[in-house]
């Protein structure tokens, strides 16, 4: 008997979406709109779906307003799906679109997304003003609502079950090309989807790379192959987990055993400063260790996700380019925190983190994984 398939599903509410769309157009309230019109295109699209549930696919143009919300798509063998997954949203195809609509009788149009040129092109000829509130609105979807606490646990569930099918898939003669369909296999199979990948495969003896490949390169994994990913899958459109791990395949180098205590201390010390109130000057401040053990990173120290890369987003002073530690912890916050210790000369270099959601007293771990080093087998 083959065994039972672990199946994972979530929806949103109605009023899970009406309180999106109201606290929306509240922003645009702010700036004098009373409309606001979100943007996404080739599966970049997180306004869109986070205002209706519709994962981009193609282009979609959402419009929403006191009397409800609109959206176009393309192309229009994408509208039946739209139509089905969206929520409490009418679908119609952007092929039937007169962009001219969106403008009447109105002054202000509040914007969140890449605005396309024939959008900027028909506000200019009505004499409408385009307000981006892209950065207000990041602010709004950083704090999580219960249920979207629940669909970023389903996303680290998910995850995790990646995570594990691609350690298992780390044999010798295996290439990342093997990690990936492991992983993908996984998660899609309970219900889960792709968010990101990332693999690195290096020989522990002489490395050539310090984090993972955003595609795969068809490295193959040998007897002394070290190999380190970054992993986030999703039930929710947007609402991922993350995980990122090492994994051994023989006995890992004294170089790599160094850089794996240094990124274990960090990522501790990380923890224990990531509270509600915390500066993101003062959880970077936490990895110290990272430097003064004479390495540094590549990627970021720590950073908010789900519904977006958003603040609070902590890089090594080491690192350059150099960019300011910014923002607040705040309860409510999902966040994944990940020191990628490498040498200084980014020959080498080591994953550890996952996710995790802030609350009154700490924080949620949101993966059930083993932590530390892993070995292959």
């Amino acid at each position: 008997m083959a065994p039972e398939i672990e199946i994972l599903n979530h929806r949103f509410s109605d009023a899970e979406y009406q309180r999106r769309r109201a606290e929306t157009l509240r922003l645009a309230d702010s700036v004098g709109a009373e409309r606001v019109l979100a943007f996404g295109e080739n599966r970049s699209g997180l306004h869109v779906t986070y205002l209706c549930g519709w994962a981009v696919t193609r282009q979609a143009w959402l419009s929403l307003d006191g009397e409800g919300a609109r959206m176009w798509v393309s192309f229009h063998n994408h509208v039946p799906a739209a139509r089905r997954m969206a929520t409490d949203v009418e679908v119609n195809d952007i092929a039937l679109l007169a962009t001219s609509e969106f403008f009447a009788a109105q002054e202000i149009v509040a914007t969140l997304g890449v605005v396309p040129a024939a959008v900027v092109a028909a506000a200019a000829d009505a004499g409408v003003r385009l307000v981006p509130i892209d950065r207000e609105h990041a602010e709004l979807r950083a704090i999580k609502s219960d249920e979207e606490a629940v669909a970023l646990r389903l996303g680290g569930r998910a995850s995790d079950l990646g995570a594990q099918a691609l350690i298992d898939a780390c044999k010798v003669g295996a290439t990342d090309w093997d990690l990936l369909a492991a992983a993908r296999s996984a998660y899609t199979r309970a219900g889960g989807r792709d968010h990101i990948c990332y693999i690195c495969v290096t020989d522990m003896d002489a490395p050539d790379r310090d984090v993972p490949s955003q595609v795969p390169e068809g490295r193959m994994i040998t007897d002394r192959s070290v190999v380190t990913f970054e992993l986030s899958a999703s039930v929710a459109p947007e609402y991922p987990g993350q995980i990122l791990r090492t994994v051994f395949v023989g006995t890992p180098t004294e170089e790599y055993v160094r850089l794996h205590q240094v990124a274990e201390q960090a990522h501790d010390d990380m923890r224990a400063a990531l509270r509600e109130g915390a500066s993101a000057q003062s959880v970077v401040a936490a990895a110290r260790c990272i430097e003064s053990s004479g390495f540094t990173t590549t990627d970021d120290l720590f950073h908010g996700l789900g519904m977006g890369y958003l603040d609070p987003v902590g890089v090594s002073p080491s690192r350059f380019p150099r960019a300011e530690p910014r923002g607040v912890v705040q309860r409510g916050m999902s966040i994944v925190v990940q020191p990628n210790v490498t040498t200084t000369d980014h020959r080498a270099g080591v994953q550890t983190g996952q996710m995790v959601l802030v609350t009154a007293d700490g924080f949620e771990d949101l993966h059930d994984f083993q932590r530390g080093v892993v070995r292959a087998g």
